[in-house]
């Protein structure tokens, strides 16, 4: 019986995981079904995040520090997650001079992956992150220290706060949990809350990245009210009453 596409990429990935490096019509063979079909999964996974491609076909995963937590949150609304990446690349950023501030998490690695190679300079916390930039020759690449979060693979805590407190930036680029009419935004993780609102405080402008499935939820630990954010990355379909919230605010709404 042949697999679903899912179950394919997923064993796809699980052969990357365990050092097993295959070409297409390899795959093609092991799976009974076409090359041209392999190519749209290493695609689909490649846009995705969750691997790269090598010279003369083989295929190396890109992200060896991806907790099962987080992988479970990369799938999730994957394409939302790529569009709202490709935006913000597109429109938000200036790739020769921006300094910007990322935020750990499944949509904001989304955009790590769309970053390209030029001059600017980029601060993370995430592992991930951290592994999919090192690939880069041009960006100037910083990463935060400190104690590690497994679920989120990235760093947080003192160590983080006191080197993040220490720069600054043109732009941050923050995920979020929950967006709530009255709480704002929310995390699972007091200690990442804590992180993420120092990114804010320390960069000139503040977008907030959130698939549809974020709002009207609320999660444990506040990140920020509306106050001092600048725009919103998100699906289209906004209800009216967060794009009253937001015109008050006066926070930019960008559906994609």
């Amino acid at each position: 019986m042949k697999k679903t596409p899912a179950q394919r990429r997923s064993e796809i990935l699980s052969r990357l995981r365990q050092g097993l490096i295959s070409s297409p019509a390899d795959l093609a063979k092991l799976f009974d079904v076409s090359v041209m079909t392999i190519h749209r999964d290493l695609k689909q996974l490649d846009e995705e995040g969750h691997l790269s491609k090598q010279h003369g076909g083989a295929i190396i995963s890109s992200h060896a520090f991806l907790s099962p937590a987080l992988e479970k949150r990369v799938q999730a609304n994957a394409d939302a997650k790529i569009a709202i990446a490709h935006f913000v690349v597109n429109n938000l950023i200036d790739k020769e001079k921006d300094s910007l501030a990322i935020d750990s998490g499944s949509t904001t690695l989304a955009l790590v992956n769309a970053l390209p190679d030029t001059p600017m300079t980029v601060m993370v916390n995430s592992w991930c992150a951290l592994r999919v930039l090192a690939e880069h020759q041009q960006t100037r690449l910083y990463a935060l220290g400190g104690r590690l979060n497994r679920n989120m693979m990235a760093s947080e805590g003192t160590v983080a706060c006191d080197m993040l407190s220490q720069c600054h930036f043109t732009k941050a680029f923050i995920g979020t949990d929950g967006i709530d009419l009255k709480a704002g935004f929310s995390t699972t993780d007091t200690a990442n809350a804590q992180l993420t609102r120092l990114m804010a405080q320390q960069s000139d402008e503040v977008y907030i990245l959130a698939d549809a499935s974020k709002f009207y939820q609320r999660a444990f630990a506040s990140i920020m009210n509306f106050d001092g954010i600048t725009g919103i990355v998100t699906e289209k379909g906004v209800s009216d009453d967060f794009r009253q919230v937001f015109k008050q605010h006066h926070i930019q709404l960008f559906e994609v």
